[in-house]
């Protein structure tokens, strides 16, 4: 009986062993942007970014015929944020949101 014994034992661990390394860990800088959730408004030659929770973030506006504008890092503990993203030139594009 101690051979069978045995065999469940290592089958158990076999079993935890693999559920162990397909459980999904979360990476530091993930967990940080999951902090975040914001949302963009795009109009015209400028526009603005609203992110509620907490975290790093800051703002790319995607210009026409013209260079990118990014602004500086913006440190969030809570609650809500609105911020107006660099004026283009000729036309705002679009808006991208980095966060770390």
């Amino acid at each position: 009986m101690g051979k069978l014994k045995r065999n469940f034992v290592m089958a158990g661990l076999g079993i935890v062993a693999t559920m162990g390394l397909a459980a999904p860990q979360a990476v530091a800088g993930e967990a940080g942007a999951q902090a975040l959730s914001c949302t963009k408004n795009v109009g015209g030659t400028g526009g603005s970014v609203t992110c509620t929770g907490s975290g790093e973030w800051r703002t790319v506006s995607i210009c026409d015929f013209e260079r990118d504008r990014t602004s500086v890092w913006y440190s969030q503990s809570g609650g809500t944020v609105r911020k107006n993203v660099l004026e283009c030139r000729w036309d705002l594009a679009d808006i991208r949101i980095e966060k770390r």
